[in-house]
């Protein structure tokens, strides 16, 4: 197999202290950290200096087996928070789509890609637990078919919002005492099976026009919905399981591909398994995808190995913060070919200028 010499697109998966559940004391942090800014902005920095094209923030109506300790920050604000701290690296939070309305996550998103000067993109998410569902008493626990319809909705009337203010709506015409011009801001009238939403958003256009769309695929519900976004993140498989669903994603006309991979670096695969093992003992981990255990180089190969099936890069899961971002940086970061792209995540990843479906050409 020839290595690849492009660059992988890099993202890097933020947990308060890792993806494993007892990486909290692994480090013996104080759980308060994670209710802290000042340790979410750190995990960002370090990110970024581990050569990250981008970040996600988790976010759950529930507490998990790795934040039930501390609580969980709402993800946009966290992201919005941390978005003036760091320079290059793009930040996705996640969003529920279920139980939620697309009108405030629109503007939510869109402020964010205001306050991070382009970097903002969104990672809808559903939810099918009976007790989610008690939260909110709007409507019972949906099925995974039902979920995916209703998510595809809301990822449609996210990007109409964003296109209901054209890119030279706000004029600030001080002899005529207009701010905007009405002629530019649209009603997108959207009427679906689960939301109705007239419009114009309350926010201008984000700088980004629409801001990256990332659907993380975990079966073929989530995978519906994936088709409709910029980029999807697919679990680390077997090379046969993820090369089939490149292939499917692709056709559909995803343009980005990332796996998703959770990761423990030492200096050799059997120090790197022994601290799972530690870590287990603790309290077992319940993984989504296949772990990854072993040295900065040969998780380097691996990442080259996924390219070559079809991916464009990988989303790590660092299983200990303390001890992976900085093995991240020090020992995979260098390995990789080019320098870390800059400019707005939209540009980051690759994708065109986004279209505003409701500009016209005027004065034709």
């Amino acid at each position: 197999m020839t290595a690849p010499t492009s660059r992988p697109v890099l993202g890097i998966a933020l947990e308060p202290f890792g993806w494993h559940p007892a990486a909290f004391a692994e480090v013996g942090a104080d759980p308060l950290e994670a209710t802290s800014a000042e340790h979410w902005v750190g995990l960002a920095r370090s990110a970024e200096a581990a050569a990250a094209d981008l970040v996600t923030f988790e976010d759950s109506f529930s507490l998990t087996a790795r934040d039930r300790l501390t609580g969980r920050f709402d993800a946009t604000l966290l992201a919005a928070r941390v978005a003036p701290a760091v320079s290059r690296v793009g930040l996705v939070p996640t969003v529920t789509a279920t139980h939620t309305e697309p009108f405030h996550a629109s503007k939510a998103i869109a402020t964010l890609d205001y306050v991070s000067g382009g970097r903002a993109g969104v990672l809808p998410a559903t939810t099918g637990a009976t007790a989610d569902a008690a939260l909110f008493g709007r409507k019972q626990p949906q099925d995974a078919e039902s979920r995916a319809a209703e998510a595809r909705e809301y990822v449609e009337v996210l990007r109409d919002l964003w296109d209901s203010w054209e890119d030279d709506a706000i004029v600030k015409d001080v002899a005529t005492g207009r701010f905007i011009d009405r002629d530019r801001l649209h009603y997108i009238d959207f009427q679906g099976e689960n939301f109705s939403v007239k419009g114009p958003s309350i926010t201008p256009r984000p700088p980004q026009g629409r801001p990256p769309v990332i659907v993380r695929v975990t079966d073929d519900a989530t995978e519906t919905v994936a088709a409709d976004a910029d980029l999807a993140i697919v679990p680390a498989a077997p090379e046969a399981e993820l090369e089939d669903t490149a292939r499917r994603l692709r056709a559909a006309g995803v343009a980005r591909l990332l796996v998703d991979v959770t990761v423990h670096l030492a200096d050799s695969e059997r120090t790197a398994i022994r601290r799972i093992e530690k870590l287990d003992r603790r309290e077992p981990a319940d993984d989504d995808t296949l772990v990854f255990a072993g040295t900065g180089e040969s998780l380097a190969r691996v990442v080259a190995g996924w390219q070559a099936l079809g991916f464009d890069g990988a989303r790590l899961r660092p299983g200990v913060n303390a001890v992976d971002l900085p093995r991240i940086r020090a020992a995979f970061a260098p390995l990789l070919p080019g320098a870390p792209r800059e400019g707005t995540l939209r540009e980051i990843l690759g994708l065109g200028a986004a279209v505003n479906r409701f500009a016209t050409v005027r004065g034709a």
